[in-house]
């Protein structure tokens, strides 16, 4: 009971700095890619292609802790998922991931084909540098009475545990990112929240040989980011909303 009026409390005061009476979440997603480089993400093809790392329950597991645990909690309404994604406006909208994918000139494109999003929505980037602000500014072009949107992102990191002589134990970070963006494109509200994989796996000079050994350690990250989130979500927001009313 305690935690939920800390919320409340704390969205309370959200509410009177942003003044954002309606929002819209207009993008969920995992990445499959355990890294943002594309050189690496090369190194890791062959898991990728692989049909049985399947994300996809994962990032309905996302979605509905968004929807059921984080959404209402703003207390301002967003807008029903079906409203958004079922117009003709929202599937018409150009991604930059699209443009990339369409290009094939980046080194990027086989990066964005690792994304999975949730049922209904389009990929769309937040990466800091790499925003779809033309997506995002498109979209209150077409939903004039939205005043924030929401792109909420899973994805996975390798990163050395121990290691010595060429050798090293490679873990798994799961990250999540939910962000908002006002009409001018500028993040106003980020929570992001990554727990580790408690295994490791051999790699030999940086490299895992075996890829599929890494599944395991995906979904292992996965429970505990999930678990970490739910029982830190207070904390963050309380962290967060300190650096919004600065």
């Amino acid at each position: 009971m305690k935690k939920i009026i800390l919320l409340i409390s704390l969205f309370t005061a959200f509410i009177s700095h942003s003044q954002i009476k309606k929002a819209a979440i207009i993008s969920i997603y995992g990445s499959k890619n355990l890294s943002d480089d594309p050189l690496e993400t090369k190194l890791y093809e062959a898991l990728l292609n692989d049909d049985s790392f399947d994300i996809s329950k994962t990032v309905l597991t996302f979605e509905e802790m968004i929807e059921t645990k984080i959404v209402p909690s703003f207390g301002f309404p967003f807008m029903p998922k079906s409203d958004v994604v079922s117009t003709e406006e929202y599937k018409g909208i150009k991604t930059r991931y699209m443009e990339e994918i369409d290009e094939k000139s980046s080194g990027w494109d086989k990066f964005f084909q690792g994304l999975v999003p949730a049922e209904g929505y389009k990929n769309l980037a937040s990466f800091g540098i790499v925003n779809d602000k033309k997506a995002i500014l498109k979209f209150f072009e077409l939903f004039p009475d939205v005043d924030a949107v929401m792109i909420a992102y899973i994805d996975y990191n390798l990163y050395d545990g121990v290691g010595a002589f060429g050798l090293s134990k490679k873990k798994v970070y799961a990250n999540a990112n939910i962000k908002l963006f006002n009409r001018d494109g500028k993040r106003i509200f980020k929570l992001k929240e990554s727990e580790s994989s408690d295994k490791g796996v051999l790699a030999v000079a940086g490299i895992v040989p075996s890829p599929e050994k890494l599944k395991p350690l995906i979904e292992e990250a996965t429970e505990n980011l999930f678990k970490g989130l739910d029982k830190k979500i207070a904390k963050s927001m309380k962290k967060m909303l300190k650096k919004l009313n600065k």
